[in-house]
């Protein structure tokens, strides 16, 4: 059981672990960060969560209380879609007569948010993301029941 300090703090700290996440993922191209600094980031966040609070109390933040659910097999199709996206845009590149994870960039107008830049590198850069948050977080479910 945790203390009551312990749960307001990761109540406060576990968003702000997640938005550090998300300027890791964004920061990755063009300086150092990148999809599996943030899906550690990511994973830590919310094993946090985890070690703080029951299952239960889990499941009822999720509103998913008295189901049963079994987190590792949504945490699985998480890592396989991740390293499916990864390897997809090199098979995608390679496709188009292109060397293997050759990358492509471009600048695009988006309504409201002006130009956007962006890059194919980050589609690679979500499936490490997807791919190492799944993976750790089924691994910390794991050694979680034991």
């Amino acid at each position: 059981m945790s203390t009551v300090v312990a749960k307001q703090v990761i109540k406060a700290a576990s968003p702000l672990m997640l938005l550090v996440s998300i300027h890791f993922f964004i920061q990755g191209h063009n300086l150092p960060g990148g999809g599996f600094i943030a899906g550690v980031m990511a994973a830590a966040s919310i094993a946090l969560v985890y070690m703080v609070f029951d299952i239960q109390s889990v499941k009822q933040i999720l509103g998913k209380r008295g189901q049963d659910i079994d987190f590792i097999e949504e945490y699985i199709p998480l890592s396989d879609a991740g390293v499916a996206l990864a390897v997809g845009t090199g098979i995608l590149s390679s496709s188009l007569g292109l060397s293997f994870l050759s990358h492509r960039k471009g600048v695009v107008g988006i309504p409201l948010f002006g130009k956007i830049h962006w890059t194919t590198a980050m589609l690679f850069d979500l499936g490490v993301f997807l791919a190492v948050l799944g993976s750790l977080l089924a691994t910390v479910e794991v050694l979680g029941e034991q």
